[in-house]
């Protein structure tokens, strides 16, 4: 049942356009993500302040088992912070992301009370999708400027501006993608067809920017959704879809082969390729992976990995340091900063998150459901080959599309005139 807001009805509106735009807005840059999203927070609490009902939702969410595994292995994580390497820099990656977490929760309690806030943020989400890769695909075709505007870049750029500068943003854009046909997979009419043409547009644009760890979780969510689906029906499928799968992994190493790649070195494993994997990051897993060991059980410290010891030493025949940044890797960071203590609590959550979601499509066939095990894996798998886990772009991306997601429809049928905005409006 959705809550009755005679009042603020403007701000609501504007709240979940604001949510709804934040995603599609890392076409303008990371900081315009998170200018809208911390916008977006301010108002969603001075809205939660004139309806309590908003802060007894999130509550609740917070209490509920899920919320209580979360906590449980945020404060194992948290025992890593007092030995940290700079105790205060982890301190404060551990808080903000916790933060990242109450806020999103708090999205999510605003929007699945507020029919009409919901398909505002959507449909929100629909159209700057669709803006943004037009932006995209005029860039890759020569027309540059509309987004060199939009990016607060002006003068000449190379022919190859928009394949480097576009990196992060395809990333941010595949996670979208689960949502996007779960969104067209709602509506109707111009938004179904504007859904689910923006969600093929993201795809051409993570392959067009060469984002290897993008398409990487992008296989990791077609594989996930093609075994879960056939399984509600029968288990027989599940040979067919080894074939398949077979065929998708042959297909997507191929493609990946023939992108661009950095300069090669040395590898540091036959077994692994360096089409694949480049020689660089197989530096740092290798380095990272030595490190742990030495300190398996507490880790480093969250968000220092790239201070330890010998970190930024320069890689034998290779132009740059053993960790520049971070691993490359979420298990390697996690793993090496916060140890096996705080690791296993932080595996075991997705784990049972995961299987939650499965457990629901399986019962009810729950679109919604399979959305989050898409937007689960992308993120994730993507989060296997690039980015800090602890980069706030990225993991507010992940939190707000998982909030965008449990705030919507519970089933698949296609809205209805009660999902209108208008009708049952605040």
């Amino acid at each position: 049942m959705t809550d009755d807001h005679p009042h603020s009805t403007w701000l609501r509106n504007v709240t979940a356009i604001a949510l709804g735009l934040a995603i599609p807005a890392m076409v303008s840059g990371r900081a315009v993500l998170q200018g809208l999203a911390a916008a977006a927070l301010i108002a969603v609490l001075i809205i939660a302040w004139q309806d309590r009902r908003i802060f007894a939702r999130a509550g609740a969410a917070i209490r509920s088992h899920f919320g209580i595994m979360v906590l449980i292995a945020f404060a194992a994580m948290a025992v890593s912070i007092p030995g940290s390497l700079d105790p205060f820099r982890s301190f404060d990656a551990w808080a903000r992301t916790l933060g990242y977490i109450g806020g999103c929760t708090l999205f999510w309690a605003f929007l699945y009370g507020d029919v009409r806030a919901g398909t505002l943020c959507r449909r929100a989400l629909i159209l700057g999708c669709a803006v943004g890769i037009g932006l995209v695909a005029c860039a890759q075709l020569g027309l540059t400027w509309p987004l060199q505007t939009v990016r607060n870049t002006f003068g000449p750029v190379s022919s190859l501006w928009a394949l480097h500068t576009l990196k992060a943003y395809a990333s941010a854009m595949s996670c979208a993608v689960p949502v996007l046909i779960w969104f067209a997979w709602h509506e109707t009419g111009k938004w179904r067809w504007l859904g689910g043409l923006a969600a093929a547009g993201t795809i051409a644009v993570v392959i067009g920017t060469a984002n290897k760890s993008a398409i990487a979780g992008l296989l990791a969510m077609i594989l996930v959704v093609s075994l879960v689906i056939p399984l509600r029906r029968s288990r027989r499928w599940v040979w067919i879809w080894a074939f398949g799968a077979a065929g998708m992994l042959a297909a997507t190493f191929a493609l990946i082969q023939m992108l661009p790649d950095a300069p090669s070195s040395t590898a540091v494993w036959d077994w692994i390729p360096t089409w694949l994997v480049d020689t660089h990051r197989q530096q740092i897993w290798h380095f990272v992976g030595g490190k742990i060991a030495e300190s398996p059980w507490f880790g480093y410290g969250i968000n220092v990995i790239e201070r330890i010891p010998g970190a930024h030493e320069k890689i034998p025949g290779y132009r740059v340091e053993y960790v520049p940044s971070h691993p490359h890797n979420w298990t390697l960071e996690i793993l090496g900063e916060t140890g096996i203590i705080g690791f296993v609590p932080i595996l075991l959550t997705l784990a049972w998150w995961l299987a939650r979601h499965f457990k629901g499509h399986q019962t009810s066939g729950s679109p919604a459901a399979l959305a989050q095990m898409g937007l689960i894996a992308v993120f994730w798998g993507s989060s296997l080959f690039n980015f800090s886990i602890w980069s706030s772009w990225w993991l507010i991306t992940f939190f707000l599309l998982t909030a965008v997601i449990a705030a919507g429809p519970a089933s698949g049928a296609p809205a209805s005139a009660r999902d209108e905005p208008g009708i049952n409006s605040p």
